[in-house]
């Protein structure tokens, strides 16, 4: 995908294809990758996040995320994870003429503790607004401007039950039950390398 400019769907673009990622490729480690989807919608570059449904058996029950999950042996590549559990989650086909970029692997935790997993984050483009089919594990999806992301009135500290430091979140808004959407752990440190690599490219 071509630069669109001085905005800032354009300064995304013009980041990501100067950006090499610091990836983690042990062997003896699980891997798992998710899809950070873009989308224009008034001019204005937004992102897509899920909430997943709650669940005993999802050690992410309720959080903000993004569309992924563990890679698998059909799997080709971690492209591929990402391409596939995005289209069970939500129904949303993409491929990878879509991808334009990718940002630095992660270290997966749980509770305040560190995991034998790794994820991987790929950045997609949609050209076209898309209808999404949610799955079990999907409470809902949504659209949020990266000007939201930015502003630092949305900016806060998140203190969870599992954890005596609070955790840096983004205020979302409301869910449609009424929810406080709060973007914060993994996540949130995708988001918040994407905006600093943006505001490095300004």
């Amino acid at each position: 995908m071509k630069s669109t400019g001085c905005n800032d769907l354009g300064r995304i673009v013009d980041a990501l294809a100067e950006y090499h990622p610091e990836l983690i490729n042990q062997e003896d480690i699980r891997h798992a990758s998710v899809a950070l989807i873009l989308r224009t919608y008034h001019s204005e570059p937004e992102i897509l996040f899920i909430e997943r449904a709650a669940s005993k058996k999802d050690p992410w029950s309720g959080q903000i995320a993004f569309p992924g999950g563990g890679k698998e042996v059909l799997d080709a590549d971690l492209k591929q994870t990402a391409i596939r559990e995005t289209l069970e989650e939500i129904g949303l086909s993409l491929d990878e003429r879509m991808i334009i970029g990718r940002l630095d692997d992660q270290q997966g935790s749980n509770r305040n503790r560190a995991l034998n997993l790794v994820i991987s984050c790929f950045i997609f483009y949609l050209e076209q607004d898309p209808r999404l089919v949610l799955n079990y594990e999907v409470e809902e999806a949504f659209w949020t401007p990266i000007k939201t992301l930015k502003n630092p009135v949305n900016h806060f500290f998140y203190q969870t039950q599992h954890r005596h430091e609070p955790f840096s979140a983004i205020r979302l808004g409301q869910g449609s039950n009424g929810q406080d959407r709060v973007l914060w752990g993994l996540t949130y440190r995708f988001v918040q390398r994407l905006l600093e690599l943006v505001q490095t490219n300004t």
